[in-house]
């Protein structure tokens, strides 16, 4: 491809440039005045391009409008901002004040689907720089506007039968979409004539995918494409050893898929808050790529932790690059939060094995698509769905489609706003059908929503949820973003730091503990401990510390029966598991709370003396294995010892690993032998421990110990942030707790 571009003394012309090298054409570049139009046809071009520029198209073009007349009809001609202005007004039109002025603002617009736009999705983004733009009232004959703003300002222009074609916007831009598709669209033209390209749907009777008159032809839209192709996965994936429809139901029937919670109870939950339904989604057909890196795991705890009442996980892998394994990481990520979202399986659901799929991969709902499906299919498949337990979510785009989503009984229904034929979005479609729907059914708004103001003015119509795909994945923030469309404060409150004083052994160093503003107090079982209670020494202390703390509880406006009352306020409901035990703790009024410390003993040990104490926490500060926490009867801290030669994310791993199991961590220095320290008044490196608190968003709540004491353990806080700070030796004098210190200790830490 020999290209000649023309160029109208603008920087961007590099761009384009580089845009045309790159898919393979060769490209000489020429100033507008300083080459002649015999001069071009003497380099014999296949394509002739003309660059944008600064000025108006009838005296600051040059050579371009006859460049652009002598070679109408023998090759392809693009002409992009200035260049589309020359061909405007070549065919007689006029140029003039566009009625605003842009300079690298980013419009959606809207296209014929034709020529330059073949292949292109609606609503692209486009970048624009210009004051000036063809006049509608004065379109040529000979012209046709291919493309809009929502304002109604021409993006672009095409010759009805010779291939002379033109952008008012910036294709080459970064920030513009698809500009390389529509380079390569005008790369591939041949000859001088639509005639000649009758692909591109410009003067011949082919109707490109995507155009009106294809959807009135009934030829494929992406929808049908996307049909044909989810049946064919189905079937090769049917045909796998091991993977037969008889085969997954044989999972299900033996209690192999996940546990599943109730979809339209968990979206009723969040009234008089708006269900958000979250999306997962890689890439889509009319953004393209989105984020095709994107850890879904991570992005699933965020969601969750924000607020939002469903995950959605596209499992389409062709179209949107999703898979099964997603929304399996997905579930395992979130399944220990104690009020998980609900998981939805976002695919293009055809056949009932995929389905059984969803089941077992942990999906707690389904998406039914009423206009892919024919009636009778569509009644099979929700039928069984609701069989096998799970309550789909069934989506329409208009009146009719409503109409049978309300027949089939559907209690949860979408509404999206994109018509999947052309992918459109029109934000008025949920307003238009909200009356159709049924006071007893859910109604979600799907696509479209960018903020708060969308929520809120479908939330005033009737709606009850929305979901929200593109605008989330493409945030910087997304647990604000989600905030935002909860209408929630976007900050989270922080949280006071808890103090433990441990290897208490007797009532007055407990008091004093409990005096100085300690939120636990630890005695120490373990066997072989310098600082070892005894049995009936212990239950002094328990007992003296209990009335301390129902006093001071009563004091302070508690009744003494009061517990942990009200439950979970709207900002906890999606803590994950080790922040809802750390909140759990800080609002207990009745501090401090006892903790039992014990290394490598038997659970029926441990077992006998909780039972005895009634102590609130058990401490495992040796090699126990975590899963006996599922065993005891009260939560459990579990300490890690640093020995300082990890790496940090395998200590976060580590941690982390436990979640669903003990309720806290503890990181503490390993004992000088390499054991299980303890007590000992060494250290680790606090770096370890800050880049666990920083593993997790928000702050992963663990209890800092190991060589604190009331010199350092300001120093320490600041630095690594921790949840609580643990102490024994170091508030000791002569081996014995010292109320000087505790006092100095809990003062330091409290302040920093």
């Amino acid at each position: 491809m020999e290209v000649v571009m023309i160029d109208n003394y603008d920087s961007f012309t590099w761009n384009i440039y580089q845009s045309l090298c790159i898919l393979g054409a060769n490209v000489k570049v020429f100033r507008n005045d300083a080459i002649t139009v015999e001069e071009i046809t003497a380099l014999n071009p296949t394509h002739l391009v003309i660059s944008p520029g600064p000025g108006h198209p009838s005296d600051s073009a040059g050579i371009s409008k006859p460049a652009i007349e002598h070679f109408a009809g023998k090759i392809p001609v693009l002409g992009v901002c200035l260049g589309e202005q020359c061909m405007f007004e070549i065919y007689g039109g006029t140029v003039g004040y566009a009625g605003e002025i842009v300079h690298g603002k980013v419009s959606p617009i809207k296209h014929d689907g034709k020529g330059l736009y073949l292949n292109i999705p609606q609503d692209i983004l486009c970048t624009r720089y210009h004051s000036l733009s063809g006049a509608t009232p004065t379109l040529p004959p000979a012209l046709e506007i291919t493309s809009r703003t929502e304002s109604g300002v021409i993006m672009g222009v095409r010759h009805k039968t010779l291939c002379v074609e033109g952008v008012q916007y910036h294709p080459e831009s970064v920030l513009s979409e698809h500009g390389q598709t529509l380079f390569n669209n005008f790369l591939k033209l041949k000859g001088g004539t639509w005639k000649e390209n009758p692909a591109y749907g410009v003067d011949s009777d082919v109707k490109p995918p995507g155009t009106a008159e294809a959807a009135k032809a009934g030829l494929d839209t992406i929808l049908q494409k996307i049909y044909r192709r989810r049946c064919e996965d189905v079937a090769t994936a049917k045909a796998l050893p091991g993977k037969s429809p008889a085969d997954l139901q044989r999972l299900v029937d033996l209690g192999l898929a996940p546990k599943q919670i109730d979809f339209l109870a968990r979206v009723k939950k969040s009234a008089p808050l708006p269900a958000i339904m979250g999306e997962i989604k890689r890439a889509s057909p009319s953004k393209g790529a989105i984020d095709l890196n994107v850890n879904v795991a991570e992005q699933s705890m965020t969601y969750a932790r924000a607020g939002a009442s469903v995950i959605s996980v596209l499992t389409e892998p062709n179209w949107f690059k999703g898979s099964l394994d997603d929304m399996r990481v997905v579930r395992a990520m979130i399944d220990s939060l104690p009020n998980r979202p609900a998981v939805l399986r976002k695919d293009f659901i055809v056949d009932t094995y995929q389905i059984l799929e969803a089941r077992l991969y942990g999906a707690d709902t389904i998406l039914l698509i009423v206009a892919m499906l024919k009636v009778e299919e569509l009644e099979t498949l929700y039928k069984f769905a609701v069989g096998i337990g799970i309550e789909p979510l069934v989506e329409v785009n208009n009146a009719k489609e409503m109409e049978i989503a309300v027949a089939l009984g559907a209690k949860v229904i979408g509404v999206n706003n994109r018509n999947l034929h052309n992918f459109e979005v029109n934000m008025d479609t949920t307003t238009v059908l909200i009356d159709l729907v049924p006071d007893d059914t859910f109604l979600i708004s799907m696509s479209g929503i960018k903020g708060r103001e969308d929520v809120e003015r479908y939330i005033e119509q009737g709606v009850s949820g929305v979901l929200v795909g593109e605008a989330l994945m493409l945030s910087d923030d997304k647990r604000s973003f989600i905030r935002g469309l909860l209408g929630l404060d976007k900050k989270e409150g922080s949280s006071k730091l808890m103090v433990k004083i441990c290897g208490v052994q007797t009532v007055d160093a407990a008091l004093q503990a409990a005096d100085a503003g300690a939120d636990f107090i630890g005695m120490i079982f373990a066997n072989g401990s310098k600082r070892q209670v005894q049995l009936n020494v212990a239950m002094e202390i328990v007992e003296a510390v209990r009335e301390y703390a129902n006093a001071t509880a009563e004091a302070d406006g508690d009744p003494l029966n009061s517990g942990l009352r009200g439950g979970a306020s709207k900002d906890v409901a999606n803590d994950d598991w080790f922040s809802m035990h750390a909140k759990r703790a800080e609002r207990n009024p009745r501090k401090p709370m006892i903790v039992g410390v014990f290394r490598d003993q038997s659970l029926e040990e441990i077992t006998r003396i909780v039972d005895t104490l009634k102590i609130d926490l058990v401490q495992f500060h040796g090699g126990e294995n975590p899963e006996m926490a599922k065993f005891l009867p009260v939560p459990v801290i579990k300490a890690f010892h640093v020995k300082g030669t990890e790496a940090p994310k395998d200590v976060i791993q580590t941690v982390a690993g436990t979640r669903g199991l003990n309720a806290y961590c503890l990181l503490d220095a390993a004992g000088k032998s390499g054991g299980y320290g303890g007590g000992e008044g060494q250290s680790f490196d606090w770096s370890i421990a800050k880049a666990v608190v920083d593993s997790q968003e928000g702050g992963f709540p663990i209890l800092l110990a190991g060589g604190l004491d009331p010199e350092n353990v300001a120093e320490a806080v600041r630095q690594v942030r921790p949840w609580a700070v643990d102490v024994s030796s170091g508030v000791e004098t002569n081996g014995e707790k010292d109320g000087v210190k505790i006092k100095e200790f809990i003062e330091r830490a409290k302040a920093a």
